[in-house]
């Protein structure tokens, strides 16, 4: 499989070596985390390292999977710290000393890094912003642990810290000003005007080469807001096709009930935990696929659907933001993901509408644009406060 990721050497080409940016984020995709937040916080990191920027993320350390406090990944060094940390001390960030501290999802860790370094620029990107709506949906399909933990998430992503770390940026992005924009202005004030930015996609250099038979994958956690029992339930209604259902759930008991009740379906492989970054690896069943389908309850603008779309697969979902199902897939409108997938596997459909959605991840969210659209917002506000002092 050739992949459009250049190699270290060709990617390497210095835009302001002086330039230290420290990302802020609950997550980064290793030691065993798969979220889009973590991935698209390394693609972030890595595709900036690649132009020679001193990169540093501070993220929540997953001690249990390995995690060392101080790492190197892709470039990045990586600050892995506890969640009462993450609440309570800014030295971290006084320590790393950066000129740009951007935040890849709102949280109290976005205040103190403002609190701590208020002379340097302060960026936040808007992915996934949860109100009260939000917030409900996630509890009517959380297990009783996360049930619990409600109010401390609440806290951590959603309290008046967290708003004033938005009110207080430099400036808000968003990946996905459709889906996105309103969320923001009722949750931080219509005075916040976020800006368009997209982040890194991987993607194959010549045309993806396609599995012989149907393959419908699903890629994700397999947590109850996820739905991913919809997803099994396909693969025995369309026994012609090969599923595919990359990922596993957070809590072991729940993983181990999915795949001791669905795992003798015939047409059904669940490989677990497969990377992003470790090649082949997850860019192979992209590759090969014909029909992604997300079955999730709430979502922001996985960054599934991009990865999808850049591989020419076709999208099926419940969820359309900023129209990505109905514009490179089939949307969902009644609940009825069999007739989605007949609709895209009739006269090959699916080939269509994933062949503009190759046109438009290759034309946007290409590393290239990607990474130099942020350069220039940080070129800019550092600009700005320059000519402030």
């Amino acid at each position: 499989m050739s992949l459009a990721i250049p190699d270290q050497a060709q990617r390497k080409r210095p835009v302001r070596p002086a330039l230290k940016v420290c990302l802020i984020s609950n997550q980064i995709a290793a030691w065993g985390k798969i979220g889009g937040f973590g991935t698209a916080t390394r693609a972030l990191g890595r595709g900036l390292a690649a132009q020679g920027v001193e990169v540093h993320a501070v993220v929540v350390r997953r001690a249990s999977e390995g995690q060392r406090r101080l790492e190197q990944l892709d470039g990045i060094v990586v600050h892995g710290m506890s969640r009462p940390e993450t609440v309570v001390s800014g030295r971290v960030f006084r320590r790393i000393g950066a000129d740009i501290y951007h935040s890849q999802e709102p949280t109290i860790a976005s205040r103190l890094a403002q609190r701590s370094m208020p002379d340097r620029v302060h960026v936040v990107t808007c992915r996934d912003p949860r109100g009260w709506r939000e917030h409900f949906t996630e509890l009517r399909h959380a297990s009783l642990k996360r049930r619990l933990m409600a109010p401390l998430t609440w806290y951590y992503e959603a309290s008046p810290w967290v708003k004033s770390a938005v009110r207080h940026s430099d400036v808000v992005l968003t990946p996905a000003p459709r889906v996105l924009d309103a969320r923001i202005h009722n949750l931080y004030g219509d005075q916040i005007r976020p800006e368009f930015v997209p982040y890194p996609i991987d993607f194959p250099a010549g045309p993806p080469r396609k599995a012989e038979r149907p393959l419908i994958l699903f890629v994700g956690r397999f947590d109850r807001r996820k739905r991913i029992e919809v997803f099994f339930d396909l693969a025995r209604s369309f026994p012609e096709a090969e599923f595919v259902a990359v990922g596993r759930a957070h809590e072991e008991s729940y993983d181990r009930y999915l795949r001791r009740k669905y795992g003798g379906i015939a047409n059904l492989e669940l490989p677990g935990f497969v990377s992003r970054f470790d090649p082949p690896g997850l860019l192979e069943y992209y590759e090969r696929a014909w029909v992604l389908v997300n079955t999730s309850a709430r979502e922001g603008l996985p960054y599934t659907f991009l990865e999808a779309a850049g591989f020419g697969v076709s999208i099926l979902s419940s969820l359309d933001p900023d129209g990505f199902a109905s514009r490179f897939g089939y949307f969902v409108k009644n609940g009825d993901f069999a007739q989605g997938l007949h609709h895209l596997l009739q006269d090959q459909n699916w080939r269509a509408m994933g062949a503009k959605g190759i046109e438009y991840v290759r034309a946007t969210w290409n590393e290239q644009n990607c990474i130099a659209r942020h350069l220039a917002v940080y070129e800019r506000l550092l600009s700005k406060q320059r000519a402030s002092r």
